[in-house]
């Protein structure tokens, strides 16, 4: 066992060499911020990359992030990130899906499309009333067949609902129906 003095000596040493390195480490931060990264607001997108890339699957971003900032942060090798075509200065929402292709040529060209209501359901991800088909209506709760089909009639002779609230108007669906769907707009 060592003596006591060695052991305070390298706790002092340890001391002497940690303190400096702890205090360059710490970022100054302006006024009301705790740390450093704390600009990021912690909203976050979830969104499906697919086709070929090394790892396809669901994600979570930092709102406001880009399809080609998305796929650039996926990609592991820079030059297909930087070979990749197509607008992606597009916004990524929760619930799209960037499908990654590449062409005869060698390039890599994307597609925006949305996830399904089932996939959006299982992920969390809010649906949309206005955009729901006939098909999707019925994997909702105590929504059958037949009210699927006057919700979808309803909204192409009256318009878009603008909110869940507005699906009040279908005939068949009150406030006990609407409150068991909610969760999931």
């Amino acid at each position: 066992m060592m003596p006591r003095s060695q052991r305070l000596a390298l706790w002092c040493l340890a001391l002497a060499l940690t303190l400096p390195l702890y205090i360059k480490g710490r970022i100054p931060t302006t006024q009301g911020e705790d740390a450093a990264f704390s600009r990021f607001t912690g909203q976050t997108v979830t969104v499906r990359l697919a086709g070929d890339l090394p790892r396809p699957g669901v994600y979570r971003f930092p709102k406001g992030v880009t399809a080609g900032a998305a796929i650039k942060m996926t990609l592991t090798f820079a030059d297909v990130a930087g070979s990749v075509r197509g607008s992606d200065s597009h916004e990524l929402a929760s619930g799209d899906v960037v499908t990654l292709s590449r062409g005869q040529s060698g390039k890599y060209g994307f597609l925006l499309s949305v996830m399904g209501a089932k996939e959006r359901m299982l992920l969390g991800v809010p649906l949309n009333p206005d955009l729901l088909s006939e098909a999707e209506w019925t994997l909702l709760p105590g929504i059958g067949a037949a009210l699927s089909r006057r919700i979808v009639e309803d909204r192409q002779e009256n318009g878009a609902f603008g909110a869940l609230e507005g699906v009040l108007r279908v005939p068949g669906i009150g406030p006990g129906k609407l409150a068991a769907i909610k969760r999931y707009f």
